[in-house]
Formats: structure tokens, sequence, C-alpha cells
């Protein structure tokens, strides 16, 4: 303040001065009073400013300085105002209400209501995404807690969101600095010219100085080290150059402008503060040793899941900017609760659940440790609820745990434990037609082996136990099961309640394939409960391949899956199951594929002889191509389909041919879309029976933001209904926060149909969408 202050007070003062002289001194040194005053008044307007100035920059400076230090992570738009600990973000809320036209409107179904509630919530930093959903419900009976869906999830943080900047610093220094190489490139080079500027090429041929450049990891660690040690890392390095160039001969001494001690002193000395002038920028920037090394393994592509992984843990635990809570979210692979889908841990033949409850899992430098406990209720198809019934209860409850056991650079593995829990007979459906409830546990011990380029094999071994409940209140007649089942993991029958399982994965970008091969055979008494209902198939095998061929030209996949169920505990009877699906793609031209399809799958109920029970053979051919109708862009999609399906109920096989061709022309101001499904029955056993649907639609804008679509439809299945109506919808946004969305389908029948309520003749829907930070 001091200084400031004498810079203000003192050139006024020297101005002062200066007119009171310059008015007293006779002739030509005599100055206008008011011309000092104006000048004096400019003077002090331009000090002004340049305080103003100058406390600008001190402010600025500060910023800089606070922005770069801990506390100035904590600030996030400006450096002097403090961001919200708690952000609503992308939070937005939607209601549909949706009429049906049924035959009994007193019922309730006709009127259905979904509230959807989107958005996230970040605290400290964690976002937390939200959502909730009460599944259509009738709106004459809405319950606040029946039916509802509602998702918590903090999502997994990602690679270019933590450490996306430092990557584009390292991509900026790899262009300009490093001049497109790597830094080991970088490196050598220093010292190889240093070494050519003292003796010339034939210099860096010697012993100890081709150590180092032949050592790439010794040249990449010059980073990593201080000035100190970078000093006596080349002095080893030039350690007998002084020998060597002597022996070179008199013309080589000649060659060097001054004595040859201080000349290598000289070129060590610079290359040392090469060294250390690169470290620094590099420092700079916040890139150390480390993070080159790693940063250059993706811009070359060089980069596996697992030393990604290792990476984002074991610099997120060390980064002094992040606290405590921002760490251990860093290290978050998953957290959610209420309804969620996924896998549970162990097996690769577990199948995806629909679950409610709690999924955890947190990285570690060995890999993802992963708990959970929840419930599910899911059947799946009402058509398949017999059968479902009979193989496993409903509901359940699942709690699970999987720890990692090793991470080598060949492979890593994990143990896994998961427990089900089968509750009480509740709900709609019959306790005859249940299955036992049961407790059920399964230990798995998995075990990954890297091949390279020749793919991953995944080893599982799991040993499961399970203890029925009530076995009193059904029959012996009711029941098939070996008691060697009824137990604990080391009293009943090993073999019986184990599981074995082998897959092969590849992914050969080179090769143009991707395979996933698979075998996995388990006892009688297995049961796991992470493949619901899929336990005990004693013998699985099947393969999902992908093979692109004349580059990209031709695409072919295979999937096939093979599965045997045993359904007596005293002999070989069996379902044996089989699904074979074979597809391929031809690029016809930049706009044009061709694809073909063919699909067979069926069960086969096998004992002392097969019996059919179901089977289906399908083949499609598809076409897709865009292209200019008159000048217009156009669109085309046409399809063909035969497809042959036999079961005993039906005491018969039902053949079906279907085509379908969607059309779209894109004019100045509007757009033309037509669809065309029809399907003919060739057999006396009817499916679906004849039948044709199409519709044609006309989408347009009005007043520049109003969306709108109009169209008519026909509908003839035969024998069933037919039916000929107009549809329309509408869609625009309303003062930027709310989207409005609606449309309304009227029918009208040309003959009674069979199933009023599934040929409903009208239907409609209103939704407002509301956003809430939408700007």
């Amino acid at each position: 303040m001091n200084a400031l202050f004498k810079s203000i007070c003192v050139p006024i003062f020297f101005l002062l001065w200066a007119g009171t002289v310059s008015a007293q001194s006779p002739g030509p040194l005599k100055i206008d009073r008011a011309h000092i005053e104006d000048s004096l008044s400019a003077k002090v307007d331009t000090m002004g400013k340049t305080v103003l100035l100058r406390v600008r920059e001190v402010g600025k400076k500060s910023g800089e300085r606070l922005a770069q230090s801990g506390i100035g992570m904590l600030f996030a738009k400006d450096s002097l105002n403090r961001e919200k600990k708690i952000i609503l973000r992308d939070f937005s809320i939607e209601n549909s209400l949706q009429y049906i036209r049924t035959q009994d409107p007193l019922g309730g179904k006709n009127l259905l209501n979904n509230l959807t509630v989107n958005g996230q919530l970040k605290m400290y930093r964690i976002p937390i995404d939200l959502a909730i959903a009460n599944n259509y419900n009738a709106v004459r009976s809405l319950r606040g807690g029946e039916n509802n869906l509602f998702k918590f999830e903090v999502p997994r943080p990602s690679f270019a969101g933590v450490f996306g900047a430092d990557m584009e610093k390292y991509k900026n220094l790899r262009a300009t600095v490093l001049g497109g190489k790597n830094i080991e490139t970088v490196l050598r080079d220093k010292i190889s010219a240093k070494a050519t500027a003292i003796a010339g090429k034939r210099l860096t041929e010697t012993p100890s100085l081709s150590a180092l450049l032949n050592d790439r990891e010794a040249v990449k660690n010059l980073l990593a080290m201080d000035e100190k040690t970078v000093r006596a890392r080349i002095d080893r390095a030039f350690l007998n150059i002084k020998s060597e160039v002597a022996d070179k001969g008199a013309q080589l001494r000649q060659s060097v402008s001054d004595s040859l001690n201080n000349n290598i002193a000289f070129q060590k000395d610079q290359l040392v503060k090469e060294i250390t002038a690169l470290k620094q920028e590099l420092s700079d920037n916040g890139l150390d040793a480390e993070k080159i090394a790693f940063f250059q393994k993706i811009a070359e592509n060089k980069i596996t899941q697992k030393e990604l992984e290792s990476f984002f843990v074991r610099e997120l635990g060390k980064n002094p900017r992040f606290s405590w809570l921002q760490r251990s979210y860093s290290r978050l692979s998953e957290l959610q609760a209420g309804n969620f889908s996924g896998q549970l841990p162990g097996s690769f033949l577990n199948r995806d659940l629909f679950l409610n409850g709690v999924n955890f899992s947190l990285g570690t430098s060995r890999g993802p440790v992963r708990a959970g406990i929840s419930t599910n209720r899911d059947l799946g198809s009402s058509k398949d609820a017999g059968f479902d019934n009979s193989t496993f209860s409903v509901p359940k409850m699942y709690t699970y745990i999987s720890i990692p056991t090793t991470n080598f650079s060949f492979g890593s593995g994990k143990l896994s434990w998961v427990g089900a829990y089968d509750r009480q007979f509740s709900g709609s459906l019959s306790q005859t037609l249940n299955a036992l409830p049961r407790n059920n546990l399964v230990f798995s011990v998995s075990q990954s082996l890297s091949l390279k380029k020749a793919g991953m094999l995944n080893l599982d071994i799991s040993k499961s136990s399970t203890q029925y409940r009530d076995l009193a209140s059904l029959g012996p007649d009711q029941l098939l099961l070996d008691k060697n089942t009824n137990g604990n993991y080391f009293r009943d029958d090993f073999l019986q309640t184990m599981s074995l399982g082998i897959n092969h994965a590849l992914d050969s970008k080179k090769a143009g394939i991707k395979s996933m091969v698979y075998m996995n055979y388990s006892g009688a008494g297995f049961q796991n409960p992470g493949q619901q209902g899929l336990g005990n198939l004693n013998m699985r095998f099947g393969a999902n391949i992908k093979k692109i061929l004349f580059r990209n030209l031709l695409t072919i996949s295979l999937r096939s899956d093979f599965k045997n169920m045993p359904i007596s505990a005293v002999d070989d009877a069996h379902w044996k199951n089989y699904n074979v699906q074979l597809d391929s793609r031809l690029r016809i031209s930049k706009r044009s594929t061709v694809s073909l399809k063919y699909i067979e799958n069926g069960v086969d109920r096998v004992s002392s002889s097969s019996v059919p029970v179901y089977a289906s053979r399908k083949m499609q051919a598809d076409l897709n191509s865009s292209y200019k109708l008159f000048g217009l862009n156009s669109f085309s999609h046409m399809g063909l389909a035969s497809q042959r399906m036999s079961n005993p109920l039906l005491a018969g096989s039902s053949e079906l041919l279907q085509f379908n061709c969607v059309q779209t022309v894109v004019f100045a101001n509007f757009s033309l879309n037509g669809n065309l499904f029809y399907n003919r029955e060739t057999s006396a056993v009817p499916v679906l029976g004849n039948m044709l649907s199409s519709d044609l639609s006309v989408q347009y804008r009005l007043f520049g933001s109003v969306s709108m679509s109009t169209g008519a439809t026909y509908l003839n299945n035969e024998n069933l209904a037919r039916q000929a109506g107009i549809r329309q919808s509408v869609q625009f946004m309303l003062k930027k926060h709310f989207d409005i969305t609606g449309y309304a389908d009227l029918r009208k029948n040309m003959v009674v149909p069979l199933y009023p309520d599934l040929y409903s003749t009208a239907r409609a829907e209103f939704s407002i969408h509301y956003y809430l930070d939408r700007q």
C-alpha cells in the first residue's frame, strides 16, 4: 500500500510544483493555470485507471494461485464464488395419460396414468441419478406404493471425465514439444545427439552408452529422477567416454575446439539441463513419468482393460485434489438401489435378472469387490408361468458377494457366493402350482487366463447346496428329489452338486473375428440361483461367432446353444433344448445391404426314445437401401420370411409366409411414410390367421416448431377383425420447459371383432414433459 500511495502522490506533487514554478517564471516559461488544472485532472484520471488495473491484476493473479491450490478445486465457475454443494441437474417430470376404449369402462382399465421423474442430484461433486415411475396404474385406483419403479444409481466415473484434461494436455505436448514421438524416442535422441557432438556417431556404440540407449525402461525412468540422480545416471553412461575418444586418434582430438574434458562436461551438463527442463514442462502440465507412459499406451492403442482399471484406482487414491469422499466415489464401480437389472456374480452362464434392492461394487488394485441384497419377482411371460412355477418359487431374496483373488498379467480370479431364500407362497399363484420353497447357496471360484493374441480363457468351478422346506406339504408322488441334494456343502453328494464351466473369448480386429465358445457340465443336484431355474442342466455348450470378410463387405454370425435338463432321478430322462441362428449381411453398395437369417429351435423329451415337444424353423431375407427418388431422399426396407412351427398340442404343424415393407420419402417441407405387413397361413393349422396391416402418414411442421403427423390405417385379420381409421399426433415445446406430445387413433369396425378389447376402436395418449433446468 505504501508503494501504491507513493506512485499516486509523487506525480501529483511534481505536477503542482511544476505548475507553480512555471507560473512565477517570466517569458515563455509561463503556463496557463487552467491548462495546469486540466493536465492535473487528466493525470489523476490516468493514475486512477492505473490503480484500478493494478488491483484487478493482483486479484486475477491471486485467483489463479487460489484456483491452482487444493481450496481452488472447490470453486467451479468463479474463483471467488463457491460452487453449490447440492445441485439438481437434468431434472424432469413427465405425466402420460392413456385412454383405451374397452368393453367394460367401469373396470377402470380404460384410463391409465404414468408418472415419471428423472434427474441427477449432485452432492459435493458426486452425481446421483434418480428415476421414479408408477408403471401405468389405473387412474381410479392410483396407489403410491404399488407397481412403482424406483432407481437410485451413482454413475461410474469415466476415464474421460477424470483424466480427459490430462490426456488432452499430453496430446498437445506430444504434437508440439515431443514432435509426435513417444517419450523414450525423444530422450534417446537427446542422449545420442550429445554423444555425437563429442565423438561422432561411432561413440554411441560404446558398451556403457548402449546399455542405456537399448533399455527402454531405463530411458523412461530418467523423467522420474531428480536432477542429482539424473546427473549420476548420465555420468555412468558416459563413464568411459574419454578413453573411447582417445582411442580414435589425434584427428578426432583436433576436431574439438576446447579440451576433451571440458567438452564432455559441457555436453553432459547440457543433457541434464534438457532432461530436467522437459520434466519440468511436463510437470507444469500435471504430467509425471507414470502418466506419460500410460497415456502413451492409450495413444498407441496398446492398453488393456486391466491396466486401465489399475491406473484408475492407483491415481485416484493418491490425488491430493480429491477429498476422501471424492476419492471413494472415484473408486466406485457400481452403486444401485431400487429396481435394476443385472447378472449375479459367479458363473458366466448367469442370466440377467430384474432385481429390487441394493447393488454395490468398489474398485481395488486386484479388481472390483461386489456385494448386494435384493428380491426378485420377475417370471417373464405369463404363458410360461406353469413351467416357471414348477421350477422355482417366488418371491426370492438374494444376497451375494464377490471378492477378487488374483490380478496378474496373465489373468485374474475371484471368489463368489450367492444365496437365495424363497419366501412363503403369496400372490395370485396357486400353492399347488408353485415349486417347494427352498434355501439355495452356491460358491464359485473363477479364474481367467490371458492367451494374448489367442484370446481369453475363463474357468468356473461351482458348488451348491439346497435346503427344501415343508417337504410334507406334498405327497411323494409329486416330488422327484434326490436325497443327495438336501444337505450342506459337505454332507451331500459332492459331484452331483458341482458345476464346471469353461469358455474362450476372442476379439481379433486383424483377423476380423469375434467369438465366444463355452461348455458347462453340472450334476443333477446342482442349483444356481443366478441361472433362475436352469441350474441342473447337466451338459450345455454353444458358441457366438462373428466373422467379417472382404473388408467389411460380408459379415457372418453364428449363435448356438444346446442344453439338457434332467427330469428324473432314476434314469437318464431329460429335456433336450437346441437353438441355432445363422445371420449374414452383404453390403452391395454404400447405401444398400442384404441380410439373410436362418433360425431353428426346439425341445425334445428324451427317455427310452426321443419325442418332439416343440420345434420351429424360420428363414428370412431383408433388403435395406437409401437412395434418391426423383431427386428426393428415400429409404426402403423389405423383408420376406417363411416359418414352420410344430406343436403336438395343436395336432399338426403351422406354416407362415410373411412380407413387410417400410418406405420413406423426404420432401422439402414434409415426409411421406408407409408401412405394410402381410401374413399368409399356408397350412390348415392357423396361428395368426391371414392378416393385412397397413398405414400411410405425412409428417410436417406448423408454425416452424409444431411437429405433426397425420395418417390413415387399415387392418384386416381374417375371421377376427377388420378396421379402418385415422391417426393424428402432435409434438411441440412450450416456453423451453414443457415438451407436450399427444396422439389419437380412431378406428371403425367393419365387422364385429372376436376380441373387442384387443382390437379397440379408440386409443389416445396425452403427455406433458417438464424440464426444470433447460436453458
